[in-house]
């Protein structure tokens, strides 16, 4: 048996060095690789009618990577907030934390609503100070 576990291992290692070899023996492609054009738009359109700013990159970011992530995290607290209501089975100790969990994916979901309303006033009324002409 030693013997058998000796020769698998020297078979294994063998393998291993002559693979390479025989893979690498592959003669070159003779037709050119295909280039790939790539190209990666600008997420923030700054080249258009609106400047890159501060402001322009952090309501980008808000817009289109905070706020889809966190309302998909509070539609899922919401799911498990019901599943936890559905698995208490009417033991009082767990269907107050369901009751909690659901509060609290509640209050997250206002606030999600509530940034972006404050969100959206603050740049209108920066936008407007800006644009109106000082006496």
């Amino acid at each position: 048996m030693k013997t058998f576990k000796n020769v698998s291992i020297q078979l294994l290692i063998l393998s291993f060095l002559i693979v390479p070899i025989f893979v690498l023996a592959q003669p070159e492609p003779t037709t050119p690789p295909v280039t790939i054009p790539i190209d990666i738009p600008n997420p923030f359109n700054c080249g258009g009618a609106t400047p890159c700013t501060l402001m322009t990159l952090i309501t980008s970011i808000l817009n289109n990577v905070v706020m889809p992530v966190a309302a998909v995290a509070v539609v899922i607290w919401i799911v498990w907030a019901g599943f936890t209501f559905l698995t208490a089975q009417g033991k009082p100790a767990e269907i107050e934390k369901a009751k909690g969990r659901l509060l609290w994916s509640l209050i997250g979901a206002g606030i999600l609503l509530g940034a972006a309303g404050i969100s959206s006033v603050v740049q209108n009324t920066i936008g407007a100070l800006i644009n109106t002409p000082t006496p």
